[in-house]
């Protein structure tokens, strides 16, 4: 019998920022779908994740769904000599769970330094150190503009 895991928050944000980017290449995925696909994604057979077990997962990649466009606009208003069509799709997806933690998470759930840190860490992750710079611009930008 499987065997069911928590996932910390880290990564929960991991597998949001695959769910995000699995949409984004198939847009005709809905995000249940796509939330499952992800959570499946994992060598050991004997765990299983299910998206009732990870509310966070879920409100994520919803919350960025829901709010894409403002989410969006945030991001190309920080971008300088760079347009929107030029940041990478998993850059993108870094970014959305970022600006979703930013503005759509309260403070006392995800305080802006962490949800930064957080999305700088998985910018590292997923891509390399110069990604994570410019997301840690971009974010940070938003933080001080607010």
């Amino acid at each position: 019998m499987a065997k069911q895991k928590q996932l910390t928050r880290r990564e929960i944000r991991e597998k949001a920022i695959q769910t995000l980017f699995q949409l984004s290449m198939n847009q005709e995925v809905g995000y249940g779908k796509a939330i499952e696909s992800v959570l499946n994604l994992h060598d050991d057979e004997d765990v299983c994740y299910s998206v009732d077990d990870v509310p966070y997962l879920k409100s994520i990649v919803e919350g960025v769904e829901q709010h894409k466009l403002a989410i969006d606009q945030k991001i190309q208003e920080q971008l300088e000599n760079w347009s929107f069509s030029r940041v990478t799709k998993i850059d993108l997806a870094v970014l959305r769970v970022g600006v979703y933690e930013l503005f759509y998470v309260s403070d006392e759930d995800v305080p802006k330094k962490v949800a930064i840190n957080e999305a700088i860490e998985l910018a590292k992750h997923f891509n390399d150190e110069k990604a994570a710079k410019f997301i840690n611009g971009i974010l940070s930008g938003m933080v001080v503009s607010e």
